[in-house]
């Protein structure tokens, strides 16, 4: 395997590659546009990709840049036809929108078949602009600049923003980029520090003010109770975070809290039919309940309500 070779990624593990840890790689092919030239290599070995679309899809491409390999964090495939989609439909139909306006009276006049030969000569022409050695190079090269962009941004603020490796490495500034790097990273971590806090502050100020409503909720509930009227058996919820809380019915609520035993049967009436309970006199006189003309009042509700009427009053 002549064309295979010993190379250091730059990055290893999804971090710089610090102690030029090397990979084998199968040199592919070197493209130029005249002004830029680069060298593509792919990792020898298992392939990247477990399912490709297609042929060229199963590794991810990498450049060779000062004695590195660069990902380019895209395939053969996708490369050929993100360069040649553009270019084949200038050739064939001037822009976008011609080429909707010809697929669209395709359809009429054609149909079916005559799409399909359209879109297959379309794809013949969308590999040949793609393989086009030029054009991908002036591919990778506006990629790179991608890259030096962001890494020159970065270096004008200090490492306020995120560092690029890639960019970096175009320049031959890959130490200057390991410092700002490790500022990026130690103010990323009082970021995320302060966001958590954040959060935190306002999660606790969520639950609180969830649980100050429920409370009052509760104390309007046990006014009604002692002085009587009709209790809404509205749901009642106390927050423990955020994300976790417990509901109930307003007055079965109220009946665990003053210790009332009910029969499980009644808990689950009391959850899913009572409407409200009026209170007369210190006493349960009548009931609302949802229902079909079938359904029954719990026999043992009145008997629960009234001793919660009496311990609310106690």
């Amino acid at each position: 395997m002549g064309n295979t070779k010993l190379m250091p990624p730059l990055f290893y593990r999804d971090n710089f590659n610090t102690d030029g840890k090397k990979m084998r790689v199968l040199f592919l092919r070197e493209v130029s546009n005249g002004t830029e030239t680069y060298r593509l290599w792919r990792r020898d070995g298992k392939p990247d990709r477990e399912y490709p679309q297609g042929e060229g899809d199963a590794y991810i491409l990498y450049v060779e840049q000062g004695g590195y390999l660069a990902p380019l964090r895209m395939t053969d495939y996708y490369m050929v036809n993100h360069c040649g989609y553009y270019a084949a439909v200038a050739a064939l139909y001037g822009d976008e929108d011609n080429r909707g306006k010809y697929f669209g009276r395709l359809r009429q006049s054609g149909g079916d078949p005559a799409v399909l030969e359209a879109l297959g000569r379309e794809e013949r022409m969308i590999q040949e602009c793609g393989s086009d050695p030029a054009r991908q190079a002036s591919y990778i090269k506006a990629i790179l600049d991608g890259h030096v962009a962001t890494y020159l941004t970065s270096k004008e603020n200090g490492g306020e923003t995120f560092p690029d490796f890639i960019g970096a490495l175009v320049l031959g500034e890959l130490p200057v980029c390991v410092k700002l790097s490790a500022v990026y990273k130690a103010q990323s971590k009082i970021r995320a520090q302060e966001r958590m806090a954040k959060a935190e502050a306002e999660a606790e100020a969520y639950c609180k003010e969830r649980n100050r409503q429920a409370e009052q909720q509760v104390q309007e509930a046990l006014r009604v109770i002692r002085e009587g009227g009709v209790l809404r058996n509205d749901t009642v919820e106390f927050c423990r975070s955020r994300y976790d809380s417990s509901a109930s019915s307003i007055i079965l609520y109220l009946m665990r809290q003053y210790q009332v035993e009910v029969p499980l049967r009644t808990q689950g009436w009391i959850n899913e039919r009572l409407a409200n309970a009026t209170i007369t006199d210190g006493r349960c006189s009548r009931v609302q309940f949802r229902g079909n003309k079938r359904s029954k009042c719990s026999s043992r509700f009145f008997d629960c309500m009234n001793e919660l009427i009496r311990a609310a009053i106690a």
